[in-house]
């Protein structure tokens, strides 16, 4: 893929975005900006509902997790055909439960072995515990799928706030081609090999959030919250290097980065909803009014299954997943943590 015939053809294509919540359409957002500066095809939305494709064709504007105008080169449609028809690279974001559905749509669509895709989703399947790209590797070429992830909040990056990603392929020769694909004056995107590796630490942090929001809605104190990271971090180590990813990469930032960016403040909806908790809202209140979806909730109870079946003991997922159930309280939680036998750290 790094061959300037390849160049010269990305330039000539459009990019597809199948997805347009507010991390979809963030995206689709920053590749129209970078293609239209330098002349490059434009950019396709899909959207699951001929209504919201024509008030986004109508309205052009974001309106989570800000209001923002919508570039001129994005357009919309609720026909997945369409959209994809002519596209050499397309990026999914639509939720972890609804993928394999998407998969399977891609995968019947003419010409998709010819196609690259790019996994920007974070979570676990609930009712499989499979990654997304192993959800995208039964309908489509497993070497053609590759994942996106990093430090990337959407309303920073809707700023024009400068950001880095990482963009992994078992291939890392296309993982190197994708980053011309995906990278922006602002949006720096790093290659790897380890899918495995970068697709659970953007996923594997969510819950960590949660418990962040916790701390922090409980004025627990900044020692408290470097605290719960760094041994969170070391939980997402340990389950992710039992799944086959590598050390390194979780230090990283698909890692660590991500880690810290979701855990820092409101910006992130997995915070929120640790944060809501620690107040008089049911769960099931918190996450209506988010109006996106919160990925930590299902992955919570996902990394929970996960590591009872590779034996594995992960005390704060096993406390943030008791919370969300209603079987423990906030304040419950923090004590069971703290009350946990001395051991050595690890």
């Amino acid at each position: 893929m790094n061959t300037r015939s390849d160049d010269k053809q990305i330039a000539n294509e459009h990019i597809a975005v199948i997805g347009a919540g507010s991390w979809g359409l963030t995206l689709a957002n920053l590749f129209a900006a970078e293609r239209a500066a330098l002349g490059f095809g434009a950019v396709r939305v899909y959207t699951r509902t001929q209504a919201k494709a024509q008030d986004l064709e109508t309205f052009r504007r974001t309106e989570k997790p800000l209001v923002k105008p919508i570039s001129p080169i994005i357009s919309f449609s609720h026909d997945l055909e369409r959209t994809v028809h002519g596209a050499r690279h397309v990026v999914v974001v639509c939720t972890s439960q609804t993928m394999s559905e998407v998969a399977q749509r891609l995968g019947d669509l003419p010409g998709a072995a010819d196609r690259y895709y790019v996994s920007a989703v974070k979570g676990l399947e609930l009712s499989t515990l499979r990654r997304m790209s192993e959800i995208l590797s039964e309908s489509l070429p497993p070497e053609k799928i590759a994942v996106l992830s990093g430090p990337n909040l959407a309303h920073e990056v809707l700023n024009d706030l400068p950001t880095a990603s990482v963009v992994a392929c078992r291939n890392l020769d296309v993982a190197r081609g994708l980053q011309k694909v995906l990278s922006g004056k602002r949006f720096r995107v790093y290659a790897n090999d380890d899918l495995i590796g970068v697709e659970l630490g953007g996923t594997l942090k969510n819950y960590i959030a949660i418990a962040a929001g916790i701390c922090d809605g409980l004025s627990l104190g900044i020692n408290a919250k470097a605290s719960l990271l760094t041994r969170g971090l070391s939980e997402n180590m340990r389950l992710a290097i039992a799944m086959g990813a590598e050390r390194a990469t979780l230090s990283g930032l698909a890692g660590m980065g991500d880690l810290f960016a979701t855990c820092a403040g409101p910006l992130s909806r997995n915070y929120r909803v640790g944060f809501e908790l620690t107040g008089d809202k049911s769960l099931e209140e918190i996450v209506a009014n988010l109006g996106s979806v919160a990925e930590g909730v299902p992955t919570t109870h996902a990394v929970c299954i996960l590591s009872q079946r590779l034996g594995l003991e992960l005390p704060i997922a096993t406390q943030v997943a008791a919370t969300l159930k209603g079987l423990s309280t906030c304040q419950s939680a923090i004590m069971a943590l703290l009350s946990r036998p001395l051991a050595s750290e690890a």
